[in-house]
């Protein structure tokens, strides 16, 4: 079964297109990496899929749920990281772990383990029981993504994941996602980051003006603009896409 389906998918703020007329398919084991210019549409995608704004037309289906008439269903199947890490100020990392995984009915036993080997896995260190309200960016950013994984979700959504982390943590979470995708996860990923997603996406599109413009593997569209590196590809591909 399909793990993502878009039909026809728009949305405009104000008359204007932050989405427009999106299609979209992924499968298990895939990683699509959305690229795009700040104010094409990404996050706005992301937000669509997750549920957390309404689409103006068209549909989305999760595992063969449909987003709208069963959101609840659909959002269970899901793990979704804004741009913007967000943890209640006045929890420590730990509560907040333990309040994600009283939202998805996660076992105490099983989230308790997972809590643990996550914590070891992204160098979280005695910081997790302080407030996180003193937590730098970073540090944030590693607390919500090992909330990610308590719930095994099927696919996975996550605006620019290697803003404010180390180098090592950013290797880490390469290596995570890369052993997610082995194991039948998909991966919508929006991300700046062109050498990210160089490394890690099974297909690449581009968006601009809330259309997706184009759309492959880095073979493919190396191939559609007639370059080589990632970054000339995307230069290009993106120039092309306003005219």
């Amino acid at each position: 079964m399909n793990r993502l389906v878009i039909k026809n998918l728009t949305k405009r703020f104000n008359n204007v297109w932050a989405v427009k007329d999106l299609n979209l398919t992924l499968q298990p084991g895939e990683i699509f990496v959305l690229l795009g210019p700040n104010g094409a549409g990404k996050t706005t995608t992301l937000k669509l899929i997750a549920g957390l704004l309404h689409p103006d037309e068209g549909e989305i289906f999760i595992q063969g749920i449909d987003v709208q008439r069963e959101p609840i269903e659909a959002k269970s199947r899901i793990g979704y990281i804004p741009d913007e890490p967000f943890i209640y100020r006045k929890l420590t990392g730990r509560e907040f772990m333990n309040f994600i995984a009283g939202i998805y009915n996660v076992k105490r036993e099983d989230h308790q383990k997972k809590m643990e080997e996550l914590f070891q896995k992204f160098e979280i260190g005695d910081w997790i029981d302080e407030f996180s309200e003193s937590y730098s960016h970073g540090m944030k950013q590693k607390v919500v993504m090992c909330q990610l994984f308590l719930h095994d979700p099927d696919l996975i959504l996550i605006d620019e994941p290697l803003v404010g982390l180390d180098p090592k943590s950013g290797k880490t979470v390469r290596e995570t996602f890369l052993e997610l995708k082995e194991q039948g996860k998909t991966l919508f990923i929006c991300t700046h980051t062109l050498s990210f997603a160089r490394e890690i996406a099974s297909r690449i599109g581009i968006i601009n003006c809330g259309e997706l413009k184009f759309m492959g593997n880095l073979e493919e569209l190396a191939h559609l603009s007639g370059k080589k590196d990632i970054e000339e590809i995307y230069l290009k591909l993106s120039e092309e896409s306003t005219v």
